[in-house]
């Protein structure tokens, strides 16, 4: 493609960089912009990131490509046989190190002109990306988790029938909000990529509008907040004030009182509530979404149509999201299966929406499928092959209690077999590579008990050293005192005494 050399080529203010001590991790940032890739993560090697941080300067690309040239001791030629291609490129590109795809998203570089408003030039120094060994395959970050979770409460106004959180640990002394701003302020110096905010209620607590403002002027906003709470004019402002920009998600499971007195345990008023709240939300200007869970009590066509003509009202929704209700820990098995609907009944309904709903709707409507489709007891070849979405438990994701008890995942809660750390005795860092952390991802089979199938497989050493089993499945597949089993996706594993199939 033309370069005018005397335009100015910046690093995509969409990604960013962080050193993980033996590779570079690139991953979207907060603020993706059109050109960029929304959810990209990858691993670089730290020659890449040092030539990209040349970018983050307000000067002309010529300037760059002669200090570059100077910085890796080469003519202005071979510099520009090097970053050209990374140039405004229209599709991910990679580069090979040792055998490995090194990937790289597109318009990683890209010229000034074609990204509008105001750019924060970042001036980075190469010398921040320097590693002394090279990493570019464990998957699991080495400095820092990429993401976290805070739960601020187990607290709720609702008491959901299918609800997978645990409400009845009682939490004595919580992480106070000055705790929480100093780990953030640690998160941001990391850099961690975004902090998730989630309860319980996150409303219920006395600081929310404080730690909401914090991750947003740290640049760690929230993927986006969850509630059942009915806003107010004084919450939504306050959201707004915070400067948080993205998505707001409201859970409303139907538009009968009846229905949600039934599914949530709330009084007869909840729905007027609920829809005042969401009203004043669809006149605010915040993006927001509408979340529906499926029980025996709204798999209903009639029902979900009065759902979608009260949602199809609404000005400013930007999507409605449709999945099932899945196990719980904290709810007894057979309770919880007297609720579960059926998976015909599902799939009817799933199928009705597509032809009767969706063509006549003015916004998305995701149904979740995957959920529904999982496969359990086929895979013969460990977990690197195991079917659906990576476990991201112990690999970049952590999560902090209430009281500041640190577990791998969420839905794992206080169970003292994940408990890695306690961020009221330390920092992010030391929680990750804790001796906790370090012990479950190096399990060996002295370890496990020898009921579990784990005990004696010869796979036990690949297929637990990469990392993918989903510690959440296997406990409520097989309880726990039993977390130690196989992955239910495992051709290996036993019966479920929980069946996680709908």
């Amino acid at each position: 493609m033309a370069v005018n050399e005397n335009d100015i080529y910046l690093f995509n203010p969409g990604y960013e960089m962080r050193n993980d001590s033996h590779r570079i991790v690139l991953f979207a940032g907060n603020k993706p912009n059109r050109l960029s890739e929304a959810h990209w993560g990858s691993f670089l090697h730290p020659l890449h990131a040092r030539i990209f941080s040349f970018f983050t300067y307000n000067r002309p690309i010529k300037a760059t490509i002669s200090l570059l040239g100077k910085y890796l001791k080469r003519d202005e030629q071979s510099i520009r046989k090097i970053v050209y291609p990374f140039i405004e490129n229209s599709s991910a590109v990679f580069t090979n190190y040792n055998d490995e795809k090194v990937w790289i998203p597109k318009n990683i570089i890209i010229n000034r002109n074609h990204i509008s408003g105001e750019v924060a030039f970042l001036n980075l120094n190469p010398n921040v990306f320097g590693c002394c060994t090279i990493d570019l395959t464990t998957q699991r970050n080495y400095t820092a988790p990429q993401f976290f979770t805070f739960m601020l409460n187990n607290d709720c106004i609702s008491q959901c029938i299918y609800c997978y959180a645990d409400k009845k640990t009682k939490v004595g002394k919580r992480l106070t909000t000055n705790r929480i701003l100093e780990l953030i302020a640690e998160a941001s110096a990391l850099p961690v990529r975004f902090i998730n905010l989630t309860g319980g209620e996150i409303f219920l607590h006395h600081d929310w509008f404080v730690i909401l403002k914090k991750l947003v002027d740290f640049n760690l906003s929230p993927e986006y907040i969850s509630t059942k709470y009915p806003l107010s004019d004084v919450i939504i402002d306050t959201i707004r004030n915070s400067g948080f920009t993205n998505p707001i998600q409201i859970s409303l499971d139907a538009c009968s009182s009846g229905v949600l007195m039934k599914t949530l345990s709330v009084p007869n008023d909840y729905l007027i509530k609920i829809m005042r709240g969401i009203k004043l939300l669809d006149n605010s200007g915040l993006k927001y979404r509408i979340n529906s869970v499926l029980s025996i009590c709204n798999t209903k066509k009639e029902i979900i149509e009065k759902l979608f003509i009260y949602i199809s009202l609404l000005k400013n929704v930007t999507d409605w999201r449709i999945t099932p209700a899945v196990n719980s820990n904290w709810i007894e098995y057979e309770q919880f299966r007297k609720l579960k609907p059926d998976k015909k009944e599902i799939e009817s309904l799933y199928e009705w929406i597509e032809n009767e709903l969706i063509p006549k709707s003015k916004i998305p409507i995701l149904l979740n499928r995957p959920v529904i489709n999982r496969e359990f007891g086929r895979c013969s070849t460990g977990s690197a092959d195991f079917k659906g979405m990576r476990c991201p438990a112990l690999n970049n994701q952590m999560f902090i209690l209430p009281d500041g008890k640190v577990t791998i995942c969420e839905q794992l809660y206080w169970m003292p077999q994940f408990i890695i750390g306690d961020v009221t005795k330390s920092g992010i860092s030391e929680v990750w590579n804790s001796p906790a952390a370090q012990r479950l991802l190096n399990l060996q089979k002295t370890d496990i008990q020898d009921k579990s199938p784990c005990k004696t497989c010869r796979l036990f050493e690949p297929c637990f050293n990469v990392g993918n089993r989903c510690w959440v499945d296997i406990v409520k597949a097989y309880g726990k005192e039993n977390w130690d089993f196989p992955d239910p996706r495992c051709a290996f594993a036993p019966e479920m005494i929980n069946d996680l199939r709908f």
